[in-house]
This record gives C-alpha cells, structure tokens and sequence, in this order.
C-alpha cells in the first residue's frame, strides 16, 4: 500500500505558480526552491493532472462528475495525492461550478425559448369537422365538436373521453383529443393520444396526427423526436416545420 503524500498549500501555490508561466513563451526552468520541494516532480504531475480534469470538465460540463467530486474533497484540511483541497483549490471548483452552471441554465433557457417560439409560430388547433358528417357516427361525438369549434376544449374533451371507452383505438377520437389537449397546453397529455401513429395510418389524420404529435414533442423539449416523426411522415406542413426545426 502507498504512503498518502500531502501537498501544502505553499507547496501547491508553488506549483501552480510553476504550471503558470510554463504557458509563457519562455518557458521557466525548475527552480531550486521548487526542487526542495520533497517528491516535487510526484507532485508536479498530480497538480497538472487535476487541472487537467477541471479543464476537461469545464470543456465537457460534466456537472454531475464534478460536483462529485467537489464533495469529496470539501472536507479535508490539506491537499494530498488522493483528495487535494486547499483554500486555492476549493476557489478555483467553486469558480468552475458557478461557470458551468450559468453555462447550463442559459443553454437550457435558450433552448426552451426556441421550442416555445416554435411552437407558437407553428400551433393552430384543427379546425374541427363539419357538424353533419363525419367517422364517428354519434351525437355525443357531434355535441363535442360544436364544444371544441366554440374553443370550450374542456367540455368536448369530457365528452370524447366517455367515447373513447367503447372505442379506445378509433382514429378520429384519438386525433381531436390530442389537439385539444394541446390547444390547451398540455402536450404531455396531448401525446397520450397522438404517439401510437400507427392507428393514423390509414386514415384521414396520418400527416395531420404526426403534425400535432411533432409540436406537442417540441413543447416537451424533444427536438429529436419531433423531427424522426416530421421525417417519417411527410407533408407540406410537416416538412416545413422539420426545416425550422433543423435551423435551429
């Protein structure tokens, strides 16, 4: 078993210090203060490896691994080989999370935004089928769709949804209940009823099912599915909005 080494924090300054002007294009031999350091070139290597791993953490913002690995080390009182955490240490972690976590929130903020933005630009509901014809051949079906034609979302779903029951496979039912929902704002609900395409297939609603189920994904922040769907069933609209997807 290895003795532990322990770096001091006058030691590690040193170092780094040393590491420092390295970069500069006349590059500083080891001085002989340095050199007193006990197993100095050990811990040259090891100092320069740590950097290293921040760098490379910073570069991929690896935040759980980091953050990981900032607990371990947040408890002791000297750096050594194992778990280095000295007061410069500690500093240079912390400024490192507070980068990488600005970096994710706006990345992900911006991200949202550009989903909203093309969800709004793209999303208007079906305008619904005409009152005297129609699949599903009910009243309660009719009665629905004046409800959802009014923009009263909530009533015509209700009334689907008693529908559905008796017909839990019945494209027409599946299709207005997803947009609806949608048009209301709940994509995840949306997609309970528009993911299985395979019940749009060979039906009225293939290109205009994938379409909604496209938007409610993009709502969802699933940019990558949004567009295997657009590109599996196209259309106008469909291929449209894949392109402004792939804009992004």
């Amino acid at each position: 078993m290895k003795t532990q080494m322990e770096i001091t924090q006058v030691e590690w300054d040193m170092i780094e210090t040393y590491l420092d002007r390295q970069n500069d294009l006349n590059k500083h031999s080891i001085s002989e203060e340095l050199k007193q350091i006990p197993d100095f070139e050990q811990k040259i290597e090891h100092i320069k490896k740590v950097r290293e791993e921040i760098e490379e953490s910073i570069r991929r913002s690896k935040l759980n691994d980091f953050h990981k690995h900032l607990n371990e080390t947040e408890d002791s009182k000297l750096k050594s080989l194992s778990k280095p955490n000295t007061k410069s240490y500690t500093m240079w972690y912390s400024a490192a999370a507070i980068l990488i976590l600005l970096f994710g929130i706006f990345w992900m903020l911006n991200s949202n935004n550009n989903a909203e933005k093309i969800f709004a630009e793209n999303f208007k509901p079906d305008i619904g089928l005409p009152l005297k014809m129609g699949r599903a051949d009910s009243y309660e079906f009719y009665e629905g769709m004046l409800d959802y034609k009014q923009e009263n979302y909530k009533k015509a779903i209700s009334k689907w949804e008693v529908l559905l029951i008796d017909n839990p496979e019945n494209d027409t039912l599946n299709y207005f209940l997803g947009v609806a929902n949608l048009a209301l704002g709940d994509a995840s609900e949306s997609l309970k009823y528009l993911t299985n395409q395979e019940r749009f297939q060979e039906g009225m609603f293939k290109e205009e099912a994938a379409y909604y189920a496209a938007l409610a994904k993009i709502k969802e922040g699933e940019i990558e599915e949004a567009k295997t769907l657009l590109k599996n069933i196209p259309s106008i609209q469909n291929t449209k909005l894949l392109r402004q997807l792939e804009k992004e």
